[in-house]
């Protein structure tokens, strides 16, 4: 009886799953061309779930799972670029990019226009509450390029990228042609984030069925890539994990 009595107040004391909705957002890219502007969109699900932790003092923290996929641009002049879903240089990028283009949107302290309160003091509640308010946001929010935020204060702080790799295929049956796409080469305007309730999109794997195949062997694109990853660049670094999270189940 007594471990019946501990369990269930150790269950009351924690915060449920239900109190940390998952959700899911589009992301759009706006490009102009010779033929006018166009914009291209993915939609990706972000899970949560409360997970032990000994980097927290309440011995718990939160861990974000995405699941969606790079957005695919049929351009006018018939190629086809692909915004990926994560960075060679940060595989986590898609779960938190939403953090930089709605954060700002919400105020800190206080109620919201919407009403809301922020919570202070408890961490997680603070981090619950923030996200509540994010997903009550309507409309699309601008993607900054880049944030600069540089905690250690170093003097080479470089600041962190936040727009997607762009890249495209000499020959999209053959993975080894990967190339790098600069912004400026595909005239990209802005970069667009907005919470959606419509679905996941499911398109890259049936583009390029090679992924799966690709995505098993766990290596970079480019054959022969450079021994030590110092010396690699992205583009070296692209796998086919990049294109879609369907490939780390």
């Amino acid at each position: 009886m007594v471990r019946k009595w501990f369990v269930l107040l150790a269950a009351l004391a924690l915060p449920s799953c239900s109190d940390l909705p998952d959700y899911h957002y589009k992301m759009t890219v706006n490009v102009a061309t010779p033929e006018g502007d166009r914009a291209y969109s993915s939609v990706r699900g972000i899970h949560s779930e409360y997970v032990s932790s000994i980097m927290s003092s309440s011995g718990r923290t939160i861990k974000d799972t995405l699941e969606g996929e790079a957005v695919i641009m049929d351009l006018p002049d018939g190629r086809t670029i692909y915004a990926l879903v994560s960075r060679p240089d940060n595989p986590d990028y898609g779960t938190y990019v939403t953090g930089p283009a709605l954060g700002p949107q919400i105020p800190r302290g206080g109620k919201a226009k919407d009403g809301l309160t922020i919570l202070s003091g408890n961490f997680l509640d603070e981090i619950v509450s923030r996200r509540r308010q994010m997903l009550a946001l309507k409309g699309a929010c601008a993607l900054p390029r880049t944030v600069s935020h540089n905690p250690s204060h170093r003097d080479d702080y470089k600041p962190m990228p936040m727009w997607p790799m762009f890249v495209t295929f000499e020959n999209s049956k053959d993975p080894t042609t990967v190339r790098e796409v600069t912004p400026e080469a595909l005239g990209v305007k802005n970069i667009t984030i907005e919470i959606t309730k419509d679905d996941i999109t499911t398109a890259v794997q049936e583009r390029l069925p090679w992924l799966e195949s690709q995505g098993r062997a766990h290596g970079s694109l480019r054959p022969n890539p450079p021994r030590y990853l110092s010396d690699t660049t992205p583009i070296q670094r692209v796998s086919a994990r990049d294109f879609s999270t369907e490939l780390f189940k």
